[in-house]
């Protein structure tokens, strides 16, 4: 994997492929290992409430080794408590800290001197308005100022947010019963709301009794609203303080350097951190500024990884972001451009993609690129002219020497003919960099967007694998995705190989491993719960294609408060106790973790499969030297080698309800074939006879087999 950085704080990462020594030799083989553990991480922790030490022992218990914080430990104190249960049990965590994710405001009224009661005959209330200023913002909690001595114990009082003192519309509310342990109680809730607009909020008790001071200004201090009681406004003020969030990455902004050198500040000493939770599911609009994130946090914590899960690809081109551009014009008297940087190891550069409509390029007009060393333009390194395209992606074919992670500069002129202009030339919106070590160029001056632009490689521009590209060229530390294929109608996504093959093919070219989550949950109307065959065909599926990682979404079943979802059957239920799925997951972890050893020191060479063949996949070709049998029958075949060269085959029963026994030839008729064992790890005689060159095994439904060929075969 690109990017894997040493630990400064000694700890072992786990998702390190360092290699180790090699295990103990058995008479037919022995299987290369790694001395990390393969990662095996739950999303949806145990809640704050639930952040316990048996909690976290059940989930090493499963065999999992990374905790997701997901939208569930979130705050620096449930951080650090959920770091300490983590490191007790042996596991590490991806930290999650809402810092990273959203960006809060306030409106307050602070001052004081007067004050009202509430009571079940006194309502109170307050008009304010909302922030001037951004988008899509929520209103997350109500502080005011309440004499906590007159208020009793048992008595609540409720604190609900609306559109206008006419209560036409009830945004959200909360309630406390009392009696609090602050003079200044906070009503929690989370609503979205429009920018400057004005609310009218209104507190009620639930007693005769008359709880106060609730504390007010004695005149108008306030300008944007007015205290009311029963409705009617008093010309004072309520103290409080609303507090209003919105995503961090909103309106062109990012987490600002200094929030992540907080928070980076804040965990990298703990031994039990494994890295920091940045994103799920971003839209290519937002990689740019993820990325400066990332490289921060790089800067800051050398020795930790960054984490971003990517859309499936049943996702849409809008979630993706990918058609969310605009454009320029290169004419015969304006050249655009781009600085970009190559990637860490990078000495060549083959090609530049760009997308261009064609329609506006007539015959003989001709569009040269040239590779500069910036845009100074004092070294030429390569140039590259087409006098038309087929289609909106030409190639432009550059074959250059270069140094890695060196900032460079491609320029595209119109060398005349035709109406002299060929565009849109596609380029990112000004807000919406796609990547923060360049910037584009008109004329010889910055333009504000990026251009897209593909380096040797010749995709289509809009597609799941031009979103995916967008963030592996960046070079992430692993290279993350979902898609849950068992739906909720007993039905399979029928792309759930498309994505695997988009991953694994840009995972490979971007030297990045990748890490996929399995589905372990339901949600109602659309998601079943997995029985133990399908989710033994989410990890050896996803196996046999490369991953070097396994998350299952999810561990605790998120009740619809949290998550909006009608979630059910996760791998705790929410009552606390375990489902019939943790035992299958920690079963299929065992093996995972056995498996592993050998499997983090493998390289993917070749995906293939037999039998009726899923969209986007290849057939097992007539002259591989590893053969089925039967061709007919439904299996993945994953080929691997190592370091050395040897070579490995991961055979998967590619049938999640009907286990079989798969018959191979081997026309090579290799001297042995073993199996790595799902117990122990090491390598195990199979029934493979070297003079017919055949071997054969049972599988159960979604099984799959890992199989070692002699080293120099």
């Amino acid at each position: 994997m690109e990017n894997k950085r040493s630990n400064s704080k000694g700890r072992m990462k786990l998702w390190s492929a360092a290699m180790a020594a090699l295990l103990a030799l058995v008479p037919v083989g022995q299987a290369s290992a790694s001395s990390a553990a393969f990662p095996i991480g739950i999303f949806f922790p145990p809640s704050q409430e639930h952040t316990t030490s048996a909690a976290y022992a059940d989930i090493a218990a499963m065999n999992a080794n990374v905790v997701i914080g997901a939208a569930v430990i979130v705050t620096p104190e449930h951080n650090a408590a959920a770091l300490d249960l983590a490191e007790e049990n042996g596991l590490e965590i991806l930290a999650t800290d809402f810092r990273l994710h959203w960006t809060d405001r306030h409106v307050a009224q602070n001052v004081n001197g007067g004050g009202y009661f509430v009571s079940s005959g006194n309502r109170l209330g307050q008009t304010f308005k909302s922030p001037t200023t951004g988008t899509a913002w929520y209103i997350t909690s109500v502080k005011l100022n309440i004499d906590k001595d007159y208020w009793p114990e048992g008595v609540t009082l409720t604190l609900n947010v609306y559109d206008s003192p006419a209560k036409n519309t009830l945004l959200g509310g909360a309630s406390i019963t009392g009696r609090p342990d602050t003079y200044f109680p906070t009503f929690s809730f989370s609503r979205p709301v429009q920018t400057d607009q004005s609310y009218y909020m209104e507190l009620t008790s639930d007693s005769t009794i008359a709880i106060g001071w609730v504390a007010t200004s004695t005149g108008d201090a306030y300008a944007d609203g007015s205290a009311y009681q029963e409705g009617i406004a008093t010309g004072r003020d309520l103290w409080f303080d609303v507090s209003f969030a919105q995503e961090a990455y909103n309106d062109g902004n990012r987490p600002t350097d200094a929030i992540v050198d907080t928070v980076a500040d804040a965990y990298k000493s703990h031994p039990a951190l494994l890295g920091y939770h940045l994103y799920d599911e971003p839209g290519s609009g937002l990689m740019g500024r993820i990325e400066a994130v990332r490289d921060r946090f790089r800067a800051q914590d050398p020795g930790s990884m960054t984490f971003v899960n990517l859309f499936p690809v049943n996702a849409t081109q809008e979630q993706w972001g990918v058609l969310d551009y605009s454009g320029d014009f290169v004419r015969t008297n304006r050249s655009l451009g781009q600085t970009f940087r190559t990637s860490p190891g990078q000495t060549s550069l083959g090609t530049i993609q760009l997308w261009i409509d064609r329609l506006t390029w007539s015959a003989g007009e001709s569009l040269t690129l040239k590779l500069w060393n910036s845009p100074a333009k004092q070294t030429l390194l390569g140039s590259s002219t087409l006098a038309s395209s087929a289609d909106n992606f030409p190639v432009f074919t550059i074959n250059a020497t270069v140094a890695p992670s060196t900032e460079y500069y491609w320029e595209l002129t119109h060398g005349g003919g035709g109406d002299g202009s060929v565009g849109w030339v596609v380029q990112a919106h000004a807000d919406k960099d796609w990547t923060s070590s360049g910037t584009g160029y008109a004329n010889g001056l910055p333009s504000g967007g990026d251009y897209w632009f593909v380096v040797d490689q010749q995709l289509v521009g809009g597609s799941y694998e031009d979103y995916v590209y967008r963030w592996a060229s960046k070079k992430p530390d692993v290279l993350a995705f979902d898609h849950y294929p068992f739906l909720y109608d007993g039905g399979f996504r029928n792309d759930y190989y498309t994505n695997l093959e988009v991953i694994r093919s840009q995972g490979l070219k971007a030297g990045v491993d990748f890490w996929s989550y399995m589905q372990s949950v339901g949600i109602t109307g659309q998601l079943r719960q997995p029985t133990q065959a399908e989710m033994s065909y989410q990890i050896y599926t996803n196996l046999a294609y490369g991953a070097k990682g396994v998350l299952y979404f999810t561990y605790f079943t998120p009740g619809i408060e949290a998550s909006g979802a009608p979630f059910f059957g996760g791998l705790i239920l929410p009552d606390g106790t375990k489902n019939v799925t943790y035992g299958y997951a920690q079963g299929l972890n065992a093996e995972l973790l056995k498996l592993g050893t050998t499997l983090t020191g493998l390289t993917s060479q070749e995906v293939y499969h037999t039998g009726t063949l899923p969209p986007s996949t290849q057939a097992l070709p007539s002259g591989f030297f590893w053969q089925l049998a039967d061709s007919s029958k439904p299996a993945v075949v994953g080929y691997f080698k190592d370091d050395a060269g040897r070579k490995y085959v991961m055979v998967v029963n590619r049938d999640y309800e009907n286990g079989r026994t798969l018959s191979f030839s081997l026309p090579g008729k290799p001297s042995a074939v073993t199996e790595v064992s799902k117990s122990t790890g090491l390598e195990i005689a199979t029934d493979y006879n070297s003079a017919t060159g055949t071997l054969s095994a049972s599988f159960a439904a979604g099984e799959g087999r890992l199989f070692a060929l002699p080293s120099g075969y």
